[in-house]
């Protein structure tokens, strides 16, 4: 169950991307195109792996991974855009656990995944989870449904989904280092596609001048925690299933509670995230993570 703890380890760093994503789109880059086409150039930092282990994939996976590169920036965009208009704590487990089912329900139709009884009922407690934590009561959640928050969520979780049980497929077919080269590289040269269009060239350019360098640098460190939470994610679906370390994304909105306690007070950003009706939904979303992340242990 190597693979088990390193997406642990991977989704406290993400639970730390998710709050400084959280900052820079709400604040310094307001447009969702601007942040993720910064995200996905920078993705051609997997080059560095290169020299361990290069090599081209099959002509058929390597289109395939453009495809992925495709659907992740598709998800990016949607992600930031609700996650502008949304609440973190609330859009991101939303996301999160639209993820592990259509992960679930793709795996299962598209590369043949079959999970254990045990792993079943985990991912059935772990989804319930982090959809508690993006409970809303009726009329907030009708009030952000006309805003088209959740609706372009639901379509992030898509997108994701199907980005990765491709690049589950391409694992099973491939090494790990050429994969994620080409996978990554993939997501990179979409990326790039969004410079075409004349108003978001202007938009892109025109941000990056206005950064900051205070903001420059929270960018920046979010990105290399990101560049932790993704290459343990690789790891954990390379090596496991793609369907229960998506549906261990619950996790990290534990972490991401853990964290607002010890600096809520230092960045009102994170006040929300302590209220005493957040908090106590929180913690009944942490007793099924938790039951579902004892029934993976359990063999």
């Amino acid at each position: 169950m190597f693979w088990l703890l390193i997406a642990i380890l991977a989704y406290i760093f993400y639970a730390l991307v998710f709050i400084i994503d959280k900052y820079v789109v709400s604040r310094p880059l307001p447009h969702p195109i601007v942040y993720t086409f910064y995200v996905g150039v920078l993705s051609l930092g997997v080059w560095v792996l290169a020299p361990l282990s290069f090599g081209f994939l099959p002509p058929t996976d390597m289109l395939l991974a453009v495809l992925a590169g495709g659907a992740q920036v598709l998800g990016w965009i949607c992600f930031f855009t609700a996650l502008n208009k949304g609440e973190v704590s609330k859009i991101s487990p939303f996301v999160g656990a639209f993820i592990g089912i259509f992960t679930f329900v793709f795996s299962y139709f598209l590369i043949g995944e079959r999970l254990t009884q045990n792993q079943l009922l985990a991912l059935i407690f772990l989804l319930l989870g982090s959809l508690i934590i993006a409970f809303k009561p009726r009329v907030e959640f009708y009030k952000n449904f006309k805003k088209n928050v959740f609706i372009i969520a639901f379509f992030a979780s898509l997108f994701f989904s199907i980005f990765w049980v491709i690049t589950k497929f391409i694992y099973n077919q491939n090494s790990f280092i050429p994969s994620t080269i080409w996978i990554r590289s993939g997501a990179a040269f979409v990326s790039l596609l969004l410079l075409v269009p004349k108003r978001y060239r202007e938009l892109i350019f025109s941000k990056f001048k206005a950064t900051k360098k205070e903001t420059s640098g929270i960018i920046v460190l979010g990105r290399i925690f990101s560049v932790f939470a993704a290459f343990g994610i690789y790891i954990a679906v390379y090596l496991g299933s793609v369907t229960i370390v998506n549906a261990l994304q619950g996790l990290q909105y534990v972490f991401i509670l853990i964290i607002a306690l010890f600096l809520y007070k230092r960045i009102p950003l994170l006040k929300k995230e302590v209220e005493k009706k957040v908090v106590i939904q929180k913690l009944i979303a942490i007793i099924f993570i938790g039951l579902g992340l004892a029934l993976l242990v359990i063999r």
